[in-house]
């Protein structure tokens, strides 16, 4: 059972409480082993690792002791030249070297966006649940976290979303048959996985 992550960079955070925000991370992940006990299958976290809310769900994973997946929109080398400060370069850098698997995507620096898009849809392809740490806002760009919330609705990807704003609440997003999102609480996310799991 897979877990892909997206949210907002760290100046989008700004005002949350980090602190509460992992502490909900790991609510979630108490929830997906409750799934994963039922018999979803084996857990393993998806993180493409921006700043931000990418590589804090990645850290919570490594911590809890789940498989790290990192997806990257360019070869790992030319990701770091994303990262301006020494500090986030070396965070990159040991969260990949703790990653399970990488897998680096062949993205164009010509087409920067792209290539972030390019990479929201591989998780996505690749996820059994999306976890967004999301301000709820409409998506303001190809590749942002609010387009692949958007994507995993219309793929009936349930979205575990936490909010980026304090009290930081979660709950389950999942996609209607009218493609009406339906607004959902984490007591069902075991449920809903196992449904998924039985499906595929």
């Amino acid at each position: 059972m897979r877990i892909g992550v997206t949210g907002h960079r760290p100046v989008a955070l700004r005002g949350a409480d980090v602190g509460l925000i992992r502490a909900r991370v790991r609510e979630v992940f108490a929830a997906a082993r409750a799934a994963e006990v039922a018999g979803a299958g084996h857990l393993e976290v998806i993180s493409p690792l921006a700043e931000g809310a990418d590589r804090l769900v990645a850290g919570e994973a490594i911590a809890a002791g789940l498989p790290l997946v990192c997806p990257l929109p360019f070869d790992r080398d030319s990701y770091a030249a994303d990262f301006k400060t020494v500090g986030s370069r070396a965070e990159y850098h040991a969260l990949l070297a703790a990653a399970a698997r990488v897998v680096e995507l062949a993205g164009s620096r010509a087409s920067p966006e792209a290539a972030y898009a390019a990479v929201g849809v591989w998780m996505l392809e690749h996820s059994d649940v999306l976890l967004a740490i999301w301000d709820g806002a409409a998506p303001r760009g190809e590749g942002g976290t609010g387009h692949v919330v958007r994507d995993a609705l219309a793929r009936h990807i349930p979205v575990v979303w936490v909010q980026a704003r304090p009290p930081h609440e979660v709950r389950i997003l999942t996609s209607a048959e009218d493609g009406v999102p339906v607004d959902e609480p984490l007591a069902r996310l075991s449920q809903l996985l196992a449904v998924r799991d039985e499906t595929r």
